[in-house]
Order: C-alpha cells, then sequence, then structure tokens
C-alpha cells in the first residue's frame, strides 16, 4: 500500500496576478520554477483542501435561457434575460423576464393580427405548492388554431437547460419537430373550450436556476472516472458511458460565496498519471464542462469572476520491497526458487528433494532429513 513521502499546500488565488492565457475561472499555473516531480516507485496525488469562489453569474442565464415555441406555420426563438430570483414564481410572474419574450414569440407566430396576454395559474396560485408551471394565453379574439395547429413549446438540450427552468421535457434530437416540452390545450385552465385563450402546462416541477455545483476540473491525465454526462456540452447521447474525467471536486451553489472545506482525508483528490506537473490548468464549469456566463465581458479579468483554493500536493511511494510469502514476511530469503517443487517446511529457505544422496535438502547449505545442517 502506498504512503506518503512527502507533503506540501498549494495556495491558489485568481483574483489578480495571472498570466495572458488565464481569466478568474480558467488559469494556467506555471510550475517551472517549483516544480513537481515523482521519482521512481512513486506518483503525485492532489487533494482539495478548501474551495471558494463568490456566485458571479446569474440563475437565469445562456445556459438555461433559450427555448422554441412552434405552430404549423413556423417557429420563433425565445430568450429570457439573464437575471437573479428567490423562486420559481418570481421568474414566471416578471413581466419583462418571461412573459413578455412569450409574448412577444406566439403574436409573431400569429402574424401580429392580435395582441395577446398572459396569465400565470399554478404557481402563483394561493396555497398551491405543487410549482408545476401552467399559464392561460388569451388572444382577445378567436386565434384561428386547432389541435394540429396549436403552438408549442419545445426546450431542445442543445439550447441548454431550459427544460429544467420551465419543468419541462427535454427534447434531444433538434430535427424533431412534433415533440412538446408542455402540453398545450384549446381552452382555459378549467378545461373550458374557447376559440380565444390556449392553456400551457408543465409535466414537473419548475426552477429558478439549473446549476446546483461548480465542478473543478483539472487538465492533467489522472485515476478519476465519470458518467460521459460531465464530458458531453449539449449534446444528449440518450446511453452511459464510464470514462475518464478531468473532475477533481464539486462544490455546492447555496450562498453569495460558493464554499468548500475538507472535513476529513481524501474526500476529492486525485493522482496523476505523469511523473512531473510542468503546468497546471484549474477551470471552473458547469456539470456540462461550460463556463457559467459572464455578466460583462471583463468579469473574470478585471471583475469578480475569481477563485481561491487549497491544493494538498502528496507524493506517493510504494513500498520498495514485497514478501515473497503471505504467509511468511521474510525479506531474507538467499536461495532462488529454481529447484522448488514443495511447501518449505524451513522459514525463508527454498527445499529441493534429492540433491544430497537422494533424501537431502537443498538451501542455503545441505541439511539432512532430521532438518540438521550438514557442513
Amino acid at each position: 500500500m502506498a504512503k506518503v513521502s512527502s507533503s506540501f499546500n498549494m495556495f491558489i488565488d485568481t483574483e489578480r496576478n495571472i498570466s495572458q492565457d488565464s481569466t478568474g475561472d480558467s488559469v494556467q499555473l506555471p510550475l517551472s520554477q517549483t516544480p513537481i516531480s515523482a521519482g521512481p516507485n512513486q506518483f503525485i496525488r492532489l487533494n482539495l483542501l478548501e474551495f471558494s469562489m463568490p456566485k458571479s453569474f446569474h440563475d437565469i442565464n445562456a445556459l438555461n435561457n433559450t427555448f422554441t415555441i412552434r405552430d404549423g406555420g413556423g417557429n420563433q426563438t425565445v430568450v429570457l434575460p439573464p437575471s437573479n430570483y428567490n423562486s420559481s414564481a418570481k421568474v414566471f410572474a416578471s413581466v419583462a423576464g418571461f412573459q413578455t419574450p412569450i409574448l412577444t414569440a406566439l403574436t409573431a407566430l400569429q402574424g401580429g393580427g392580435l395582441s395577446p396576454t398572459i396569465s400565470i395559474i399554478t404557481p402563483l396560485s394561493a396555497g398551491n405548492n405543487n410549482n408545476i408551471l401552467q399559464f392561460v394565453v388569451d388572444y382577445g379574439a378567436a386565434h384561428g388554431y386547432n389541435a394540429g395547429t396549436a403552438p408549442k413549446i419545445q426546450a431542445y438540450v442543445s439550447q441548454g437547460k431550459a427544460y429544467n427552468i420551465l419543468g419541462g421535457k427535454r427534447i434531444v434530437d433538434d430535427a424533431d419537430s412534433t415533440s412538446a416540452s408542455l402540453t398545450t390545450t384549446l381552452g382555459d385552465e378549467a378545461g373550458a373550450s374557447t376559440a380565444n385563450k390556449l392553456t400551457f402546462t408543465a409535466f414537473y416541477t419548475s426552477h429558478y436556476h439549473s446549476s446546483s455545483h461548480v465542478f473543478i476540473r483539472i487538465n492533467e491525465q489522472n485515476a478519476n472516472i465519470g458518467t460521459s454526462s460531465l464530458e458531453s456540452i449539449k449534446v444528449d447521447t440518450q446511453r452511459t458511458l464510464m470514462t475518464s474525467t478531468k473532475v477533481l471536486g464539486m462544490v455546492p451553489i447555496d450562498t453569495e460565496y460558493i464554499r468548500y472545506v475538507a472535513q476529513t482525508d481524501n474526500v476529492f483528490f486525485t493522482d496523476v498519471l505523469s511523473k512531473s506537473l510542468a503546468q497546471l490548468r484549474i477551470e471552473i464549469t458547469d456539470s456540462l464542462g461550460q463556463k457559467f456566463p459572464l455578466v460583462a465581458p471583463d468579469q473574470d479579468t478585471l471583475g469578480n469572476r475569481y477563485f481561491q483554493c487549497v491544493l494538498r500536493i502528496d507524493i506517493m511511494e510504494y513500498p520498495s520491497s514485497i514478501p515473497h510469502s503471505v504467509n511468511n514476511h521474510n525479506l531474507d530469503e538467499t536461495v532462488a526458487p529454481r529447484f522448488t517443487r514443495g511447501p518449505a517446511t524451513h522459514v525463508g529457505r527454498f527445499e529441493s528433494m534429492g540433491l544430497n544422496g537422494g533424501d537431502g535438502y537443498y538451501g542455503s547449505g545441505f541439511y539432512n532429513t532430521s532438518g540438521k545442517r550438514i557442513s
């Protein structure tokens, strides 16, 4: 079993003094002046001891704010403005953030002849905590849709995680124009048929964000493995593969600061496959390996997109000698076992019959049948 040969801490701060090829959430660390190398029979182990990062991205952002509305005659892309909310109800109650973009798309699909209005039903109802989105669009006059041509909301995986915000079904195939992420019914929320209204209802509970953790990744090949979903950006292959991963750790997003402090040893760690680290890149991403969107273009160089962390570097060493026998751990064996043909009765000695007059023993000398050494 490997043991620690030497150990030291690496303290990292990406707020200032970073190289031109680095940003606050993707930093290149040059190690030429402080080389990290493992000798023969050794390897390098990285341990994440502590991590801290400001939550410097919006809950609704470019990773989850885009979906499609399609009717029998065309389609419109809906982009919700990036913003922060404390609940999904506040997302849907926002006129500028949610209702206006949807009404703009529906008006464009209908041809602009009507001016629809929207009413959010379920999430805002008193005493209703199921958090399933339902909203009614009132066109004010007959909209002209039937069951085959009515608008449908489609949240494609390639567009991000809007399906998570809406509580809808994700659509894997970009060429799929028939599946719906929410149901569309002709009529109002009570089920009454009317030519003026459409009701959209989600399948699942909605959320005001789509990322529960930040993922800390390193560029070095290492011993960790993970599901293939952690390495695929905007792709859903509909199958799970276990692959090598560059994920070192994952930290929950739950406060203004995203923080982690190791409470025990070897929680988030990995064994590096190379013998030396000439440079180390550390990146902060979401679960799909995407960087969190910036609020402003220079946020990751001049603003508050940065992190601090402590890595412990262990030089691990395997035992220098491995016992020949699991039953008799004797490291003083001196005779090669090439003549051995049966279990040894002398601890640490290999025996062979017939080399001393036909009934003797061969070891580090000659023995008679009583086990006494013959000089």
